[in-house]
């Protein structure tokens, strides 16, 4: 028998897409857009052969509970929002894109899965207003720290106060990838509600030592590091529950 996310079936996938590459292609029971003027080549081979935000999908596919509130923060193209919101129902998801570039492929994600998570095209931050965000030509590198100079274009979008957002939302499960912005966003959060956290770390921005901050913090909030689910520079925290 040929598991559906195993190695076989893997590598049938990468046999198949040099034979046809397909409009939409299935991750996680997910069906995200292969041909789209946004996806790479180098994005859509991830896509075709099953691996796109593979380590993320892994987590939240093992740890996600019927009765969690996700507040993903960084949706790219929709792929984790949309798993969520097929496993746990739409409304119990809301995703935070900065780049408006991907507010249509997003649609397109979401359409293609029969689902419709509340999706906001903003940062969040300290504060209700305006800030700089930095969109590269590969959309997954777009950050709100990037170097002026750097090839990215340098674009002004809304942010939203992030404690009035999780306080409207209250979300037990945060899913973050922001480039480099996840040190500060959490030291920012107000996470007294929140029971589980999957995040993506960048230390080629924030250094080695700036990733062990962050998780320090995390750690003297009662946070606990799931060992056997770090899937390389991806760790799920979460809160042990009393007994």
């Amino acid at each position: 028998m040929i598991r559906k996310n195993g190695r076989t079936a893997r590598r049938l996938r990468k046999l198949l897409w040099r034979i046809r590459k397909p409009e939409f292609a299935d991750n996680f029971g997910v069906l995200l857009p292969v041909r789209h003027p946004l996806i790479s080549p180098g994005i859509a081979r991830e896509i075709g052969f099953g691996e796109y935000e593979r380590k993320e999908a892994e987590i939240v596919s093992q740890r996600l509970a019927e009765d969690d509130i996700v507040m993903e923060v960084g949706a790219g193209i929709g792929f984790l929002s949309a798993y969520c919101a097929r496993r746990i129902g739409s409304d119990r998801v809301f995703a935070y894109e900065a780049n408006p570039a991907l507010m249509e492929i997003i649609a397109t994600t979401h359409a293609a899965n029969g689902v419709r998570p509340q999706v906001r095209n903003a940062m969040l931050g300290r504060g209700n207003g305006r800030q700089r965000f930095f969109v590269d030509r590969e959309f997954w590198a777009s950050s709100a720290h990037r170097a002026e100079g750097d090839g990215a274009q340098a674009i002004e979008v809304a942010r939203i106060d992030l404690n009035e957002e999780i306080a409207r939302v209250r979300p037990t499960f945060m899913i973050v990838d922001i480039e480099g912005g996840e040190a500060e966003l959490f030291a920012l959060a107000d996470l007294a509600g929140v029971r589980k956290i999957c995040v993506e770390t960048h230390a080629q921005v924030l250094g080695n030592d700036g990733v062990t901050a962050m998780l320090a913090r995390l750690f003297s909030q009662g946070f606990c590091l799931d060992t056997g689910m770090t899937r390389k520079y991806v760790f799920y925290l979460y809160r042990p529950q009393p007994a």
